[in-house]
């Protein structure tokens, strides 16, 4: 299996286009130990219904499926969980603990095994210095029950949902309509996000509409959240000194949008946001960030929702109103948000128009195959951290994405 290491920060800014850096392969050790190699179970769930035999435990979960919060076996888990917990309860890592894993970043799909039952996770280091994978969380479990080595875990969810025994009613009766629904092959996939790089998913059996794999992942940062309770919540030197442009400028880098129909010059603190009719979910929000880290904002307004890379660049800790946005986003395909830059480009704006407003401006071009789209992309400079990026609809040669990030004045040094 490959191992590959990702930048935490990347996680929301990396829309249009991915980073990946590869790893040397670690050798998964296999384990034949298991009493589930002696019989294939799947040989049985065809003469039974699903989830007939599944064992039931007196758990005590929180109602809400954010709180990421699940048992396995009865014992009770929260991601992000410290490598120490998780291996307490009985699993045993099929990788090397004293390898690497570099600072704010993460790794996809490590092994786990416990009696044979085989369990992936991903593994997530927030600390700015490089640590042992023994000393660092798991933020995300993947179960598939399709696999006979997982088809022994058994898990309960807050609401009385059961992996391998739950419907795909039972779970929208529980947690409400998913933020995306759609088929593959033989199976049904529900996505429910609590907020930036949270999230959970769900899959159905097509025939049996039964929860048969379970995909949870929570990469907020668990550190320092005690020393944050207590920060104060006073307006910073950074916010007071902040002021809302009320025209476009002349270029794309000078970063001034127009978003819902009010103007921002990125960064923005989340304040003037606040000041213009969105609201904070809390749920899925920071709710303080340390000085010089970035961390995670999530606005309401209406039927809108909008995810957002904040940062604070005060020389304390600070409430996450008092953080700045330093990404916006608009499309018409999920946040359904107008977003308008430089020389009027906007969602809808025509391909040919667009290379007119923009000709004096040096960009690079790539395809999104996925989505059917050219990437247009306008850098500040050779760092390319800071950028508008247009998504162009390749049949319609009209715009349907907008994305611009600015990460203003962050401090030599820092891992984005």
């Amino acid at each position: 299996m490959k191992r590959y290491v990702f930048v935490i920060g990347l996680l929301a800014v990396l829309t249009f286009t991915g980073c990946k850096e590869k790893k040397e392969e670690i050798p998964i050790a296999s384990n034949s130990s298991s009493s589930l190699d002696e019989e294939d179970p799947s040989d049985e769930l065809k003469d039974e219904l699903p989830g007939e035999d599944i064992p039931e435990y007196e758990v005590k979960l929180p109602g809400k499926l954010s709180s990421f919060t699940f048992t396995i076996w009865g014992e009770t888990y929260k991601l992000p969980e410290t490598f120490d917990d998780f291996t307490k309860l009985g699993w045993e890592y099929k990788g090397d603990e004293t390898s690497q894993l570099g600072a704010e970043s993460y790794v996809e799909d490590e092994v786990f095994e416990q009696e044979g039952n085989l369990i992936t996770a991903d593994l997530m280091n927030p600390d700015t210095e490089s640590k042992d994978i023994s000393q660092c969380y798991i933020a995300g479990i993947h179960v598939d029950a399709s696999n006979s080595k997982s088809q022994g875990i058994y898990i309960n969810l807050p609401g009385e949902i059961v992996f391998q025994k739950s419907i795909e009613d039972d779970v929208t009766a529980a947690y409400g309509s998913p933020l995306d629904r759609y088929e593959e092959d033989s199976s049904i996939f529900l996505t429910y996000e609590y907020g930036m790089n949270s999230t959970v998913k769900m899959g159905f059996d097509q025939e049996t509409k039964v929860l048969m794999a379970l995909d949870i992942s929570n990469f907020r940062n668990p550190e320092g959240e005690e020393e944050l309770k207590n920060v104060r919540d006073e307006v910073t030197p950074e916010v007071q000194s902040y002021q809302s442009p009320e025209a476009f400028g002349s270029h794309l880098s000078e970063f001034i949008v127009k978003y819902d129909d009010v103007f921002y010059r990125l960064p923005a603190p989340v304040s003037s946001f606040l000041d213009n009719g969105w609201k904070l979910d809390e749920d899925g929000s920071d709710k303080a960030i340390k000085s010089a880290k970035y961390g995670y904002v999530t606005l309401l307004k209406n039927d809108q929702k909008v995810y957002a890379v904040v940062y604070n660049y005060g020389s304390d800790a600070t409430v996450i109103k008092n953080c700045f946005v330093t990404t916006l986003y608009g499309d018409w395909d999920t946040t359904k948000i107008r977003i308008e830059t430089a020389g009027g480009i906007t969602l809808g704006t025509d391909e040919e128009e667009l290379l007119q407003k923009t000709e004096n401006e040096p960009y690079e071009k790539t395809e999104n195959k996925d989505n059917a789209s050219d990437i247009y992309t306008f850098y500040v400079d050779e760092t390319k951290s800071d950028y508008t990026q247009i998504a162009v609809d390749q049949k319609l040669h009209i715009v349907r994405q907008i994305k611009v990030v600015h990460n203003k004045d962050v401090p030599e040094g820092t891992v984005l």
